[in-house]
């Protein structure tokens, strides 16, 4: 019985394959057999779709999770560099210190 699609698809190498065993498997224990016997193809493409989205919502979590970094990085420069010309540091040494280019720091 495959109750975890990840375990299914590790025990047989590809998800394809486990998509396509586990609709056979239904068939051969009379689970849902008569509908899949009309509608295999479209179960399949449908749990298809499924698996890509879970990648896709994956992968997006961590390109906002990398974002979210990037962006918190940038602010702690610009703070930095704000107080950095409270204390009258000159524009090169902040520029050496944050990263920043001139321009973002002259506009500071």
């Amino acid at each position: 019985m495959w109750t975890n699609k990840r375990l299914l698809e590790k025990e047989l190498g590809s998800r394809e394959e486990a998509i396509k065993e586990a609709v056979k498997y239904c068939e051969k224990h009379d689970i849902l057999r008569e509908f899949l016997k009309l509608h295999a193809g479209e179960v399949l493409n449908m749990l298809y779709a499924e698996w890509n989205l879970d990648d896709a919502i994956a992968f997006a979590r961590k390109e906002a999770r990398e974002d979210g970094i990037e962006e918190g990085k940038e602010k702690n420069r610009l703070e930095i560099a704000r107080r950095l010309l409270a204390e009258s540091a000159a524009p090169d040494f902040i520029q050496k210190i944050t990263g920043l280019d001139l321009e973002t720091i002259k506009n500071l």
